[in-house]
């Protein structure tokens, strides 16, 4: 058990590491999404993502989710890199894993077929905006 606990003590400060896990979960968000949707006409009927959609009705879903992957990998090393020495580095990594549960979250959203997931898994995402916004709105405040 405790192995267990020194090696989660270890993704957690591996910047580099912990975004690993934010692309995993947008993989089987997508994953999921086209496994579960069934068609593509329902994906263009049911989707929330406009970015996804579009990329559905222009046939460039690999080429989207190569670079939604990457970006949020390259978003999550970046701003992490420059916490990691912060007292806001845990911040960093709680709103990265908020937004990776909102990601598998969302991508189960096809199997429970529900209003009221689907909107829970929207206040999830925005739940994970205004945290960000409050919590670096306030580091910036401080430091005035």
């Amino acid at each position: 058990m405790q192995q267990i606990s020194q090696n989660l003590q270890s993704i957690y400060h591996n910047y580099k590491a912990v975004p690993l896990i934010l692309s995993a979960a947008v993989v089987i968000d997508y994953a999921l999404t086209f496994y579960l949707a069934g068609s593509i006409e329902r994906i263009l009927k049911y989707e929330y993502s406009p970015t996804l959609v579009y990329a559905v009705e222009h046939d460039l879903v690999i080429p989207y989710l190569v670079f939604t992957v990457f970006f949020y990998y390259a978003a999550g090393y970046t701003v992490l890199k420059y916490l990691r020495d912060s007292g806001i580095y845990y911040v960093g990594v709680a709103i990265i894993l908020l937004m990776s549960i909102t990601h598998v979250l969302g991508g189960l959203s096809w199997y429970v077929l529900s209003a009221c997931y689907s909107n829970a898994v929207l206040a999830l995402s925005l739940t994970s905006v205004v945290i960000t916004i409050t919590v670096f709105g306030y580091e910036i405040i401080r430091q005035i």
